[in-house]
């Protein structure tokens, strides 16, 4: 499983920068009105830039880092709660694997998750300045930082799902391999 969560903190930072630059490419007006949120000027205080371009991309990147390294601490820890698990409930106490061990999804599945999540994630930046009148709320409050950080974990998550549709044809002739041949058992 550690593959699998090394494979998301591979994945996710260039789906951010995707939707990032999509969204910036589609020159929304919530980013040339951006102003720094007071909790966050206080914090920073002189080490933003003057651009608001630059300010927003600052700001943006903080939303995003922030979800990335709880998910992955988190990801991380459950992996290693699974792996012990697994080593409790085995029968015999050697590894299940002693040489290496085979790939944990399909080239196909591979593809489509990596491909899927990077398009989505462009797509979706692209589609943002359109959705809650570009990420400016009524009152002021600019909530398209939040929107473009909260895209790349949605484009992971609609890849796997992709990933999991495309791996379903291969899962299904190996079951129709082992029903036609039943000297090789389940």
């Amino acid at each position: 499983m550690f593959r699998t969560v090394r494979g998301f903190l591979i994945l996710a930072p260039p789906a951010y920068l995707a939707a990032l630059l999509a969204y910036l490419s589609a020159k929304p007006r919530a980013v040339s009105s951006f102003t720094v949120y007071p909790f966050l000027a206080e914090v920073l205080g002189s080490g933003l830039p003057r651009s608001s371009t630059a300010r927003f991309v600052v700001v943006t990147t903080l939303f995003f880092i922030v979800p990335y390294l709880v998910s992955g601490v988190v990801l991380f820890l459950a992996d290693v709660g699974a792996s012990a698990a697994a080593a409790l409930w085995r029968r015999d106490r050697r590894p299940a694997h002693p040489g290496p061990r085979p790939a944990t999804l399909t080239p196909e599945a591979f593809w489509t998750l990596v491909a899927a999540s990077l398009l989505l994630a462009a797509l979706a930046g692209s589609r943002l300045p359109g959705v809650a009148h570009g990420g400016e709320l009524p009152g002021g409050v600019n909530v398209a930082p939040a929107f473009v950080a909260a895209v790349p974990f949605v484009a992971v998550g609609a890849g796997l799902l992709l990933a999991f549709v495309a791996s379903i044809p291969r899962a299904v002739a190996r079951l129709v391999r082992r029903r036609s041949d039943p000297e090789r058992g389940l």
